[in-house]
């Protein structure tokens, strides 16, 4: 029956592209970028509200900071991704900001200090179609088909770290995020099966999503300068709290097909400003950094928790004549399996005034792919590969500024993932019929600026 062929078609309905399925794909600060997010116990500048917000007790001064990605362009090929020889291709090019920070105490009481920051996690616009036609098997039946896909995705987090130095050694520190997501997906299919007679078969499904979330967390974290030449830190991340009035999303899909009379069928949803739900993971961070002569090494290395199968939807009856009878029809499916990631950060000096920066991070894919099912459900997002970064630059300092500047490459590939839409001319009948043959490659290069206004000459102190 070509109706069971229908039922567990399509979890591309719903691309999200990139942040989905990784914690550590965009570091914050300049230093945190180029030294691979590696110098969380050791970071004295503003960045450490961010990964710790206890070593914020170790800044020297008052200052003001931004960091920017200048240039980010990114390259992104599957082949086989869209059927037998049909290949997904996007290149995009863009900038975007990643965080704008001060830090600002008392000189008379300086063992408290207060940051505040407006960080950018994620800021994308993304937008590909693939096209394929030809005959069935050599038969008189002609195939053709169509996918488009348009994305804007954005998460923002504002921030205000409260820190207090302990003793000479010892800082602790809490940062209280509020985290915004927010994202508008469309993603169109459209398939036809025509023979001498006109058009014999059809399927088609459209998805429009305008989905928000906002929510409460909480980083704490404790810094350690055990000598001149050690450091250590520890620091956890609460799973988040959400914002429910200010957590409403807006769906909608589309799906007609042909049914064994060769009638139409068509099931409409529409979710209007629904309560939707995004779920962080409790994540704990321990950081070392050693000083020998004039280079600084660092290490970094996170668990993030489980996250169960929830539905990111709180679905409301449909009111549609073509409503579906299966709810999950229009819900959104997410599952996170538990990660460890790694970073490893190298600084050395050049001459007096001048650093040289690298690092290298881990990027693992979080999606649990035992708790959800691609291929039947709506997900997240559809790039299930691992991610691994390397960066190097320049760090020039004086006696008010900070400035760097530097390069990250992200680098991923997979092979033998299934496709995310089958285009092949085939017949009507393996609708349903995904081969696991695609070569995936995922590069982005990003030049990265940043620059810490000191309003203390640090020559004075």
């Amino acid at each position: 029956m070509r109706g069971i062929y229908l039922v567990i078609f399509i979890f591309h309905t719903f691309l999200l592209y990139g942040q989905g399925n990784y914690y550590w794909q965009q570091q914050q600060g300049a230093n945190g970028n180029l030294l691979g997010g590696s110098l969380a116990s050791g970071a004295t500048d503003n960045s450490a509200i961010y990964y710790n917000p206890g070593a914020l007790a170790f800044t020297e001064t008052p200052n003001v900071s931004f960091t920017s990605d200048l240039i980010g362009y990114t390259i992104l090929n599957i082949k086989n991704g869209a059927g037998e020889g049909v290949d997904i291709k996007g290149n995009s090019l863009e900038t975007k900001p990643q965080m704008v920070a001060g830090t600002a105490f008392k000189y008379n009481k300086q063992k408290f200090k207060v940051t505040y920051a407006f960080i950018n996690l994620l800021n994308s616009k993304h937008e590909f179609a693939v096209q394929n036609s030809g005959s069935v098997n050599g038969s008189n039946v002609f195939f053709e088909g169509y996918f488009n896909y348009k994305s804007l995705l954005r998460n923002d987090r504002f921030a205000i770290g409260t820190t207090y130095r302990l003793s000479e050694k010892i800082g602790v520190g809490i940062t209280h995020f509020l985290d915004i997501k927010s994202a508008q997906i469309t993603s169109n299919v459209d398939q036809t099966w025509a023979n001498g007679n006109g058009v014999q078969d059809t399927f088609s499904d459209f998805t429009n999503l305008r989905f928000n979330h906002a929510s409460l967390l909480w980083k704490i974290g404790i810094a350690w300068h055990v000598n001149q030449n050690l450091n250590l830190g520890f620091n956890f991340d609460t799973p988040d709290i959400r914002i429910k009035f200010l957590s409403k999303s807006t769906a909608r899909k589309i799906r007609e097909k042909t049914l064994d009379d060769g009638s139409i069928s068509k099931e409409i949803s529409t979710q209007d400003k629904v309560y939707s739900n995004y779920k962080l993971p409790f994540t704990a961070e321990f950081n070392i950094g050693y000083t020998i002569n004039k280079v600084d090494l660092s290490g970094r290395v996170g668990i993030f928790s489980k996250v169960d199968r929830y539905g990111m939807l709180e679905l409301q009856p449909e009111s549609s004549t073509f409503s579906p009878l299966d709810q999950s029809f229009s819900q959104y499916y997410s599952a996170n399996k538990v990660i460890y990631n790694a970073a490893v950060g190298v600084k050395s000096r050049l001459i007096k005034s001048m650093n040289f920066l690298s690092g290298f991070r881990t990027d693992f894919n979080i999606v649990d792919q035992n708790q959800v099912n691609p291929h039947a459900e709506n997900v997240l997002s559809y790039d299930y590969w691992d991610l691994y970064h390397i960066s190097a630059g320049i760090e020039w300092f004086g006696p008010r500024f900070n400035i760097i500047a530097g390069l990250v490459t992200d680098l991923g590939f997979s092979n033998g993932d299934p496709q995310y839409v089958n285009l092949t001319p085939r017949d009507y009948s393996q609708l349903n019929e995904f081969q696991s043959n695609t070569e995936s490659s995922f590069v982005q290069f990003n030049l990265v600026f940043g620059i810490t206004y000191h309003f203390v000459d640090k020559t004075q102190l």
